[in-house]
């Protein structure tokens, strides 16, 4: 039984550090295909989203962006308490 007065313990600087890191390259993908349709949309508004395939390559770089953000999140919060 633990008590509430016991300290966490100690956060492993390391493995920190390389859950920020990787959460930054898993933001990546995400960062290329913003910028791909800030520069597509204005010289085809219409037809670039007419384009299923490409739609889904930007929907599965965002949800891989999403998972950096919540690695970094995690990264940064620590461990939750049992």
């Amino acid at each position: 039984m633990s008590r509430p007065q016991d300290a966490p313990p100690p956060r492993n600087v390391l493995m920190t550090a390389l859950m920020i890191l990787v959460g930054i390259i898993l933001l990546l993908p995400g960062l290329c295909s913003f910028i791909l349709i800030v520069m597509l949309v204005p010289d085809d508004p219409v037809g670039t989203f007419r384009q299923p395939d490409l739609v889904l390559v930007w929907i599965a770089c965002f949800a891989v962006a999403a998972g950096g953000v919540l690695l970094i999140r995690r990264a940064v919060k620590g461990p939750r308490p049992n």
